[in-house]
């Protein structure tokens, strides 16, 4: 059994430790706030600019083209695999590459072009002989848009160069500060009627495609300008760009979120540890205690 001495410099350990758990809980939790706040804005600018595109397409009807649409036969898939570039972030990476793995042994898609967002994703499939095409690192969860928007761009000329036949992303959607779910999406090419293909997550599934609603308005009720096919090549980029950005941003706020849940646990768990020790020192004292009472008292009626 430890002793006293030991116990007290457990206990000092652990209260160290759950200082710097609680002080990155906090920090977590701020920066959670504020990708929420960027992720809002997001979703927000994606569901304007989808009501824009489906009016556009209630107006053309069939018959549209666009080189986002179609997609190089003889090349490559590619994927895009959003991990953080630090830990403490409970199973958040895992889950991520577990899905990965699943992605890349499913249907015979090897070999697949891997561009990485994230050193935890990179250091994994590396050393497992998937260097990637592209690497994004060092974001450390920041939600730049400036950055963001380098990137899908980078990702549409590698596409419409034919280097990829399309582009998949593997990111975790962000449902709530307790809940996030990875999933993978097809991003180019862009389908729009019958959503963007398929998507392989552990529940559900949604669609990120524009297409027409029964709901939407009619053409008569709209003048385009200069044309709704001139329109509709304009707006079909912006799109893609702002659905890009808005899985990056759902990336890094379910990152903070569950740093900030593990931080959470990693606190309480130092607070139950510190009441263990806490009653194994009292007794360890107390027995030390009696003890000393028991001698004195022995030698108290020995010397009688």
């Amino acid at each position: 059994m430890a002793s006293i001495r030991q116990i007290r410099g457990r206990l000092r350990s652990i209260q160290s430790t759950k200082q710097i758990m609680r002080a990155m809980q906090l920090v977590s939790a701020s920066k959670l706030k504020r990708a929420q706040d960027r992720l809002v804005q997001a979703r927000s600018t994606l569901e304007f600019l989808d009501g824009l595109l489906q009016r556009v397409l209630a107006a053309v009807g069939s018959g549209l083209t666009h080189p986002l649409c179609a997609s190089a036969a003889n090349a490559p898939a590619a994927l895009v695999l959003f991990t953080s570039d630090t830990g403490l972030c409970g199973s958040y990476n895992t889950n991520l590459l577990q899905l990965a793995d699943s992605y890349l042994r499913k249907d015979g898609r090897q070999p697949t072009q891997l561009v990485y967002v994230g050193k935890k994703g990179a250091r994994h499939f590396t050393k497992r002989g998937y260097p990637g095409v592209e690497s994004y690192l060092d974001l450390a969860g920041r939600p730049n848009l400036a950055k963001a928007d380098a990137i899908g761009r980078a990702l549409m000329a590698r596409f419409l160069s034919g280097q990829a036949s399309s582009v998949h992303l593997l990111y975790s959607e962000f449902k709530s500060a307790m809940v996030y779910r990875p999933a993978v999406v097809q991003w180019l090419p862009v389908q729009l009627q019958g959503g963007t293909g398929q998507e392989t997550r552990g529940e559900g599934a949604s669609s990120h495609a524009p297409r027409p609603t029964p709901h939407a308005p009619a053409a008569t009720e709209y003048i385009f300008e200069p044309s709704p096919t001139r329109v509709f090549e304009d707006l079909l980029p912006r799109w893609a760009l702002a659905t890009f950005q808005r899985a990056m941003l759902e990336a890094f706020t379910s990152e903070h979120s569950a740093r900030m849940i593990a931080m959470k646990n990693a606190t309480d768990n130092a607070e139950e540890l510190l009441k263990s020790l806490t009653r194994q020192r009292n007794k360890l004292r107390q027995a030390s205690i009696t003890k000393e009472l028991s001698e004195i008292v022995g030698t108290a009626e020995a010397l009688k």
